[in-house]
């Protein structure tokens, strides 16, 4: 038997159709994951209220972030975390505050935004990350506001393009602009990936107003990603 997808690309296929899209409102979660959390997760499928998911279900038929390599600049990541291991590069962490690169702290928040960015899918365990087969590289800095941590996070970026990063993903801010981070986050756009340049997303804060924050707002480039409610 064939589910609603794949019906409706065997029409559109037949080159018969001039469009043929499927009806997921009543999938059966089962076929986007075998996860036991992946029901939670309603920013990636959400059956009551489908216009405000981000429609991972089909998505995942053509894109699963293979060969993508995601630096993650943030406070560390559970190496040993059952359903993120196979997917951190370690050989490529990097510590911004000793400038080595090996990291130490492995922190909640960090491994809490690299499960949603590439938890491994279809293990039986926990979620599903959005691009479950990229792979991760960790950046650590704990986030603290101290003495130089700007140049710190500047130098997080530019080591993340420098070493092979695709995207750099930051959900941090400052409070305050700084000609550094303005400086690294145009390295990265400029001549990361070989001359293409780097994806990089930044969180817009957490005003709950429509304000975003620093670094999300200093170049029309940058992805900055905002959040809503379930429903």
């Amino acid at each position: 038997s064939m589910n609603t997808l794949d019906v409706a690309n065997a029409i559109w296929e037949s080159n018969l159709f001039a469009a043929s899209v499927p009806d997921l409102s009543s999938v059966d979660l089962s076929f986007c994951s075998n996860d036991p959390l992946f029901d939670n997760q309603w920013g990636l499928f959400n059956s009551s209220y489908p216009n405000i998911d981000i429609s991972v279900c089909p998505a995942w038929n053509y894109c699963t972030g293979k060969n993508v390599r995601i630096a993650i600049i943030d406070t560390g990541i559970k190496k040993n975390h059952r359903d993120l291991s196979e997917n951190i590069l370690d050989e490529l962490s990097y510590n911004t505050e000793t400038g080595y690169s090996s990291y130490s702290y492995e922190g909640d928040h960090g491994t809490h935004c690299a499960g949603i960015i590439a938890a491994i899918k279809d293990n039986d365990i926990d979620i599903a990350g959005v691009a479950p087969e990229a792979k991760i590289i960790p950046i650590h800095n704990t986030l603290e506001a101290t003495a130089g941590i700007q140049h710190q996070l500047a130098d997080g970026i530019m080591w993340a393009y420098l070493n092979g990063a695709d995207i750099i993903s930051c959900s941090w801010g400052v409070p305050t602009k700084n000609s550094i981070i303005d400086e690294a986050i145009h390295s990265a756009f400029t001549y990361g990936r070989n001359g293409k340049g780097c994806v990089i997303t930044f969180a817009t804060g957490k005003s709950g107003d429509n304000f975003i924050s620093y670094p999300a707002n200093c170049n029309d480039t940058i992805l900055a990603v905002g959040a809503i409610n379930e429903e």
